[in-house]
């Protein structure tokens, strides 16, 4: 590749050389494009360049920017710097000049996302570790949750949701109800993380198949912008449902059987 290369600027200069010069009334050889020395000097430089960078054989990186400055720094021919001759000059000065600049980034730093105060309750509880809650009802039509015309909306990890149809399964089945593989869907504070199953107790509520004197065994599958600390959301299909359910007024527990990941 070397020999082609030299040879191939050897013949450009020739004819470039040919091109700028015509015989003067002497008999002399006179140069009538001002512009061609200039250019040869141009071209036998960056070869000259070229051969001495392929020997010192150093590593490359990113060309084009150096290329481009280069271009412009030393004001070159447009036309010539599309000849190969020249463009291979320049993308090895820019091999150099890149190796010889470059330095590794330094590695980022993992971002550190602080517990609110209020959050800090559920953050902290052990599993099977009991604890007060504040609990409240919600459906899939609820006020900002993007219930689609069709009655089906989504919890905050993907699980479908239908006021008609119920809810799809993990295996893809539509199941009448509000249970997802046998467990209640709830939502909780980031803290506790999705697929987290979660036992509350004493909650008092009556209805839809739910009787006070049961505990919920529940899984986390939601989120809410007004859900956190120890405050925990039960899914009851559609917002309708709420006149269908009573509370005792009891103190409501919960423990985390088990965390998700």
């Amino acid at each position: 590749m070397k020999l082609k290369r030299i040879c191939a600027f050897l013949i450009m200069v020739f004819a470039l050389s040919g091109c700028a010069t015509d015989m003067s009334g002497d008999g002399a050889m006179v140069n009538t494009n001002p512009v061609s020395n200039t250019v040869i000097s141009q071209l036998t430089q960056r070869e000259n360049k070229l051969l001495t960078l392929h020997m010192e054989n150093k590593p490359s990186t990113s060309l084009k920017k150096e290329v481009k400055s280069y271009a412009t720094e030393k004001k070159l021919n447009k036309k010539l710097a599309k000849q190969d001759a020249v463009k291979d000059t320049f993308e090895a000065l820019a091999k150099v000049s890149k190796a010889d600049q470059y330095v590794a980034p330094e590695p980022e730093e993992p971002e550190i996302i602080e517990t609110k105060a209020a959050d800090k309750e559920a953050a902290t509880v052990s599993a099977n570790e009991s604890f007060t809650i504040k609990t409240t009802l919600y459906g899939v039509d609820c006020y900002g949750c993007n219930v689609r015309a069709d009655g089906t909306g989504n919890t905050a990890i993907g699980v479908q949701l239908n006021t008609e149809k119920g809810v799809k399964q993990s295996d893809g089945t539509w199941k009448s109800g509000l249970t997802y593989d046998g467990y209640y869907i709830i939502a909780m504070d980031a803290s506790v993380p999705f697929y987290s199953i979660v036992e509350i107790t004493n909650h008092g509520l009556s209805g839809m198949g739910i009787s006070p004197d049961q505990p919920l065994k529940c899984i986390v599958l939601d989120r809410g912008g007004a859900i956190t600390g120890n405050h925990v959301d039960l899914y009851i299909g559609s917002e309708k449902n709420v006149n269908q359910f009573t509370q005792n007024g009891s103190t409501p527990t919960a423990k985390i059987i088990r965390y998700g990941k």
